[in-house]
C-alpha cells in the first residue's frame, strides 16, 4: 500500500519524517550547482514513489532529459506498487523498487545504487521521498518546497510547488532548476503493439485510485445509462477497465447491462499496466474519471472524455488536444490538490455532471 492511502504511513511520514528531515538538514551543506553540459554521461536518480497518473505526467519530463542527454543513466526510484507503471515508460535505464513496508532495509540498499550526479525528487508532499533523496549518494539534489510539508531542508536547490500550475509545469520547474532546457514535451506512451482481444470498442473507467476516491467517482446508474446510449449510437462494445480490486463492482454493471442487450465486458485487473497502452490506444473512445487511466489515455492519444470531481482540471487535467474535461461549477469545487486535504463527505460535484453532458461531449470528441 502506498503512502497516499495508508493512514498509518501518512502519520509516520509526518510525525517522524518532519523532525528527521529538519535534523538532517541542520548538518547538510549545500553543494554548488553542477554544469550538466560538461558531464558526458550524467548519472541521474529520479525519486517518485507513488501515483500512476503522476508517473505518466512525469514521463514527459523524463523524455526531455533523455533527448538532451542521450548518454545519461536514468534510475527511477519508486514504491513497489508503482513499478508496473514505471516499466511502461520509454526512457528509464533501471528501476529501484522501494519497499514501503521495509523502509530501513530499502534505505540501506539505496547505497548500492552507486554515485549520482543529480537527484531529482518529484514528490510534492511525502517526506519519505526527501529521506530517500538524502540517503542517495549524489552531488546535487533538487526537490519541492511546499507550505506546511517541512521536507525541503536536505535539498541543494528548492522549487516552490504551486497549485496554480498544471503538475507537468511543477515537474518542469524541477529540471529547469537542475539546469535542463524545457522543450514542452507532453506524455507520449504510444506503443507498436496491437490489441486483438476485442475490436471496435469504447473503454469506460469507473474507479479512481489514491486517497478519498469517492470524491472522483460517478454513480453506477450514470455508467449504465451512458453505456446504453453509446452502444446504441455508435455500435461499439463497451469495455469496463479497472484494477483487480474493482472486478466485482465492475461486473455488477456488466451484468446489469445484459438485460438491455448491451455488449459489455469486464477487463478489470486482466492486463498489466504495460499492456494497457495497447488496450487504450486501439479504443474508439475512453470515458473516465480523474485517475491514472485518464492520463494514460491522453498519453496514447485516444479520444477522451474526463469526468472531474474534487480535483482541479487546471492542475490535473488530461494533457491531450483530443480530450474534453467536465467539472462542476460549485463554489466549493475543486477542494483537493494533494489528494487528501478536504473534509467533504459527499461527492456533490460529481453528481452535478449528468449523462446528457457526457454524451454531448462524446459526440463532439468522436465526430
Amino acid at each position: 500500500m502506498s503512502e497516499r492511502n495508508n493512514p498509518l504511513m501518512k502519520k509516520l511520514d509526518k510525525w517522524l519524517g518532519c523532525p528527521l528531515l529538519f535534523g538532517l538538514g541542520m548538518f547538510h551543506k549545500k553543494s554548488p550547482k553542477p554544469d550538466i553540459k560538461a558531464i558526458n554521461s550524467l548519472q541521474i536518480a529520479i525519486v517518485k514513489t507513488a501515483g500512476i497518473g503522476d508517473t505518466i505526467v512525469l514521463s514527459a519530463v523524463v523524455d526531455e532529459i533523455r533527448h538532451q542527454h542521450p548518454q545519461a543513466e536514468i534510475v527511477f526510484i519508486c514504491a513497489k506498487n508503482n513499478a508496473g507503471m514505471v516499466k511502461a515508460l520509454h526512457n528509464i535505464d533501471c528501476i529501484y523498487e522501494f519497499d514501503m513496508h521495509k523502509p530501513l532495509k530499502s534505505l540501506r540498499n539505496i547505497s548500492k545504487l552507486g554515485h549520482f550526479d543529480l537527484v531529482l525528487d518529484f514528490g510534492p508532499w511525502p517526506r519519505i521521498n526527501a529521506i530517500i533523496s538524502y540517503f542517495i549518494d549524489a552531488d546535487y539534489r533538487t526537490g519541492f518546497k511546499r507550505k506546511n510539508q517541512y521536507r525541503h531542508y536536505i535539498y541543494d536547490a528548492v522549487v516552490e510547488h504551486s497549485d496554480n500550475l498544471h503538475e507537468i509545469e511543477n515537474y518542469r520547474n524541477i529540471i529547469r532548476k537542475a539546469g535542463f532546457v524545457v522543450d514542452g514535451l507532453l506524455p507520449d506512451l504510444h506503443c507498436n503493439s496491437k490489441f486483438t482481444d476485442y475490436k471496435n470498442y469504447a473503454i469506460f473507467h469507473m474507479h479512481a485510485g489514491g486517497a478519498i476516491p469517492f470524491l472522483r467517482e460517478w454513480d453506477d446508474a450514470n455508467w449504465i445509462a451512458l453505456a446504453k446510449l453509446v452502444y446504441k449510437k455508435y455500435k461499439v462494445k463497451i469495455i469496463f477497465s479497472g484494477g483487480k480490486a474493482d472486478w466485482d463492482s465492475v461486473n455488477r454493471i456488466v451484468i446489469s447491462l445484459e438485460q438491455y442487450n448491451v455488449e459489455a465486458y469486464n477487463i478489470a485487473g486482466e492486463y498489466s499496466l504495460t499492456d494497457m497502452a495497447a488496450v487504450l490506444q486501439n479504443a474508439k473512445l475512453l470515458v473516465t474519471v480523474n485517475t491514472g487511466t485518464m492520463h494514460y489515455g491522453a498519453a496514447v492519444g485516444v479520444p477522451l472524455v474526463a469526468i472531474h470531481g474534487a480535483n482541479p482540471i487546471k492542475r490535473w487535467g488530461p494533457l491531450s488536444k483530443n480530450s474534453i474535461s467536465l467539472a462542476s461549477d460549485r463554489m466549493c469545487c475543486p477542494c483537493v490538490s494533494l489528494g487528501f486535504e478536504t473534509n467533504c463527505k459527499e461527492a456533490k460535484c460529481m453528481q452535478d455532471i449528468n449523462v446528457d453532458m457526457v454524451m454531448k461531449s462524446i459526440e463532439k470528441i468522436i465526430l
